[in-house]
């Protein structure tokens, strides 16, 4: 299974997560990470250069998906409520936590203690 994480550092979970730099992608089995890569954020209209939210779509997170879609999970700090709706379209779940660190947010999640917090989900718009 592969579980991506948001980052702007590669070392903290960062928050808004169409807004992130980079994903930090985990591949685990058995408990064990068998690889990792990094995943730079060209999946989100804000992070593209000249692009706006609502160009090319309206607030479809098509791309996102598109660029995550072997990851089972989706861990981060925050992010609207949109993107959680289409992830889980997708059979991509979205653990938001308030674990600052990657490392300690898989560890976390490779044994079940990482818990979601729903009440960093953004809900304006």
């Amino acid at each position: 299974m592969k579980i991506a994480v948001s980052t702007n550092d590669q070392k903290r979970v960062s928050g808004h997560l169409g807004r992130c730099r980079a994903f930090k992608v985990f591949e685990i089995e058995d408990g064990n990470i068998l690889s990792q890569e990094i995943r730079e954020n060209v999946f989100t209209y804000h992070r593209m250069e000249h692009q706006h939210h609502g160009e090319g779509g309206g607030h479809s997170h098509t791309r996102l998906i598109e660029g995550l879609k072997d990851c089972s999970y989706v861990i981060s700090s925050g992010g609207g409520w949109r993107i959680i709706e289409d992830l889980k379209q997708n059979n991509i779940q979205i653990i938001f936590t308030d674990v600052e660190l990657i490392d300690e947010a898989i560890k976390l999640f490779i044994n079940g203690e990482l818990k979601d917090n729903p009440e960093m989900t953004c809900n304006h718009n």
